[in-house]
């Protein structure tokens, strides 16, 4: 699955006119999914116990991230449909 290409649908499905710094949130939101993505491989991955610690604290700091993202541009007005970006992440 190409990620570029679900970060232009997400822009296009938007009907609100955005500014630059709304193109930025949408980079830093897509930024963030790879982050997350990268630490749940990483600790599905890693074998020391010292790590595992380590793989659990970055990933739920990448998951806190993420959902900061996702409210901003909500607050923002943008319209974005969490399942067609990352369908795995729990929330709560």
């Amino acid at each position: 699955m190409n990620k570029g290409v679900i970060a232009q649908y997400i822009i296009k499905k938007s009907k609100l006119q955005r500014n630059d710094g709304d193109f930025k949130l949408l980079e830093d939101i897509e930024m963030a999914r790879k982050e997350l993505e990268n630490f749940r491989l990483y600790f599905d991955n890693v074998k020391d116990p010292r790590l595992v610690d380590y793989a659990i604290y970055m990933e739920e700091a990448a998951k806190a991230k993420y959902i900061y993202l996702l409210n901003k541009a909500k607050k923002n007005g943008l319209k974005i449909n969490g399942s067609n970006v990352l369908r795995k992440v729990k929330v709560g």
